[in-house]
């Protein structure tokens, strides 16, 4: 289950990172201060008071990645329950999250020319999926690769449902597969607008995204990832795909709860085909969120500004080509959340990025407040000569 099950769950994914896009061609050649902007004992200080304020939450760990590049990280409580201590290397279900990284994935399949944004979804998945989608009166032959990216495709989600959660709650070690999924999401809900009209966020519109990767890719969905957006030559070492084998000697996935239950045995395919799917740490997440606004992902610097400007995203929504957009301190903010507590920001015009995961899901509410209250404070500390407002 990923973030944004509903529009319920999408106040609270950015309840206090709600903002309207400003930076869409950042200077990422701007100067960086002289001293750091933030020091490891400072961050580890603010997020101890955030554990001691919530006992109730099993820990928490965020990394912060300066405009010099360099990482710095703090973590409270414990992974697992008996001993594992909770820190940055750790890594944690993405959910959510992973969509920056599948949308990141299809606009390097456009830089490559193996896509255009503007293309049908019928082109790339298989007539089975194309019928499904038409008996639930949906046009497939309609609804674009941007309309997906954006969650304007008029498609409505199964996750928020309570048929599915029963379901997951009932049976936690089913193996579901993406056309299971599919199935779910049609006998659960009903088409709500047409595409392109407005935006209604979906998981089921970036499970069409996955199937693209794999079928014009030819590999996994995990590969396709990895490939595209080079993830070994970046160094994401605590980076991978449900169902792919972690590296050697990584360590051991974090417990996440949701309320009091243990979520760590249900079966990553709830959630493993384009909507959510990664297991990172977070340490590794942010230093992706870095990469990709100090454009080492893509190709072209145009298909960064294409990412963060959203071009065709309905009147009104806050939601680009797999990034929520936002302005904190001025400055315009890009990132993603995750249902199982998880977030990852990034401002670009200060060469900023950072993640972080609330072992409990609840407990993202205060990580979020600690995130906005840390870029404020790096704003704070600015050179004068930096403290320039994003623009237009």
């Amino acid at each position: 289950m990923t973030t944004g099950k509903g529009r319920s769950k999408l106040t609270t994914v950015w309840l206090f990172l709600g903002f309207m896009i400003l930076a869409a061609c950042s200077d990422q050649s701007a100067p960086t201060p002289d001293a750091p902007l933030l020091t490891q004992s400072e961050l580890q200080t603010q997020l101890d008071a955030v554990q001691l304020a919530h006992a109730n939450i099993p820990g928490f760990s965020l990394a912060v990645v300066l405009p010099d590049g360099t990482l710095i990280s703090a973590s409270t409580g414990m992974a697992a329950p008996g001993g594992q201590v909770m820190s940055a290397d750790t890594p944690v279900r993405l959910a959510s999250i992973s969509k920056t990284f599948v949308a990141a994935a299809v606009l390097r399949l456009e830089e490559e020319g193996k896509v255009q944004l503007d293309d049908p979804i019928a082109q790339y998945v298989d007539d089975q999926i194309v019928a499904l989608l038409t008996a639930d009166g949906y046009r497939a032959d309609q609804i674009t690769l941007r309309h997906l990216l954006l969650h304007a495709a008029g498609l409505n989600d199964h996750f928020p449902s309570e048929a599915y959660q029963q379901r997951v709650l009932t049976d936690p070690t089913h193996e579901w597969t993406a056309l299971e999924q599919l199935e779910m999401f049609v006998d659960t809900t009903q088409k709500l607008s047409e595409p392109g009209t407005t935006y209604s966020y979906s998981d089921p519109g970036y499970i069409l995204l996955g199937l693209l990767l794999e079928q014009v890719t030819g590999n996994t969905l995990g590969q396709a990832v990895r490939e595209l957006l080079a993830l070994d030559q970046h160094g994401l070492e605590t980076t991978w795909w449900e169902g792919e084998p972690p590296a050697d000697n990584t360590p051991s996935r974090a417990h996440q709860w949701l309320g009091d239950q243990d979520t760590w045995s249900v079966h990553g395919s709830v959630d493993a085909f384009g909507g959510g799917g990664l297991i990172a740490s977070v340490a590794d997440t942010a230093e992706f969120f870095h990469a990709l606004f100090a454009d080492r992902i893509f190709a072209k610097p145009e298909t960064r500004i294409t990412m963060q400007t959203g071009l065709g995203h309905p009147a009104g929504s806050d939601y680009r080509y797999g990034l929520f957009t936002n302005e904190v301190a001025g400055y315009a903010v890009y990132g993603h959340g995750g249902f199982w507590g998880t977030d990852a920001v990034a401002v670009p015009d200060l060469q900023l990025a950072m993640a972080g995961v609330a072992l409990e899901q609840s407990g993202i509410r205060a990580l979020r407040t600690l995130e906005g209250e840390l870029i404020e404070l790096m704003v704070s500390r600015l050179p004068e000569q930096m403290t320039q407002t994003s623009q237009p």
